[in-house]
């Protein structure tokens, strides 16, 4: 039996690029294979029946949402330092190795 359903409803959907270690790729597609669906929707029902459920984030992001925000603030300025460095990896500054997309045929 899967732990992913079936979608049977839809959301307004947003174009978000990442890049997948190759085996957990390979793990998404046949997967969503598994269930009949698309790649998109299994990562989505990931994060919502696990990153969305955990304790401790719902209790941050319920104190982000509260605190003011200033103008310049935004979803990914929380990591400062850190944040930079994994962005200059993405755009291939410091990764070694040829470069993955990120989209998935399935």
């Amino acid at each position: 039996m899967p732990i992913i359903k079936a979608r049977t409803r839809r959301i307004k959907i947003v174009r978000h690029v990442c890049h997948l270690q190759e085996p957990h790729r390979d793990t998404l597609v046949l997967y969503a294979r598994f269930i009949g669906d698309t790649a998109d929707y299994v990562v989505n029902q990931l994060i919502e029946t696990t990153i969305t459920r955990e304790r401790e984030f719902v209790a941050w992001r319920a104190a982000q949402e509260s605190s003011p925000r200033t103008e310049s603030a935004s979803l990914y300025s929380a990591g400062g330092d850190r944040d930079r460095a994994e962005k200059r990896d993405l755009d291939g500054d410091s990764t070694p190795g040829p470069s993955v997309p990120a989209t998935i045929a399935t």
